[in-house]
């Protein structure tokens, strides 16, 4: 994984890197048939559960499922999506124009139940 570090004008330290969603966040979104498509009621599998684990599968909102930068500081964290081509690369001013578009996450509390939205609680 690629990571950078850069000082913005005002003299804050961030870090900054590339994240990609896994497969079981990406198959979230790309379900052939959303349940609320469904023309039936019934529950198309029967028997027992066939996965002996409960992996939590958190969703990625639409705009982050081909991945996104993460920036980092001390007191906050941002997603800029898409990933720029040749962000590795860029001058320390051009990166800091991306960290100020980023989207600000919102950290909620560990207990917080997250919804299908859940794009915003993801590193």
């Amino acid at each position: 994984m690629t990571h950078r570090s850069f000082r913005d004008k005002n003299g804050l330290h961030w870090d900054v890197w590339e994240v990609k969603p896994t497969a079981a966040e990406r198959r979230y979104l790309q379900r052939r048939i959303h349940d609320e498509d469904r023309t039936d009621s019934s529950e198309r599998r029967s028997g027992e559960e066939r996965r002996r684990s409960r992996i939590s599968r958190t969703p990625v909102a639409t705009e982050f499922a081909s991945g996104w930068l993460c920036f980092e500081c001390p007191t906050e964290k941002r997603r800029l999506a898409p990933v720029p081509e040749g962000w590795e690369r860029v001058d320390d001013d051009t990166i800091e124009q991306w960290c100020c578009a980023a989207k600000p996450v919102v950290r909620r509390k560990p207990d917080t139940t997250r919804g299908a939205g859940g794009a915003e609680t993801i590193s």
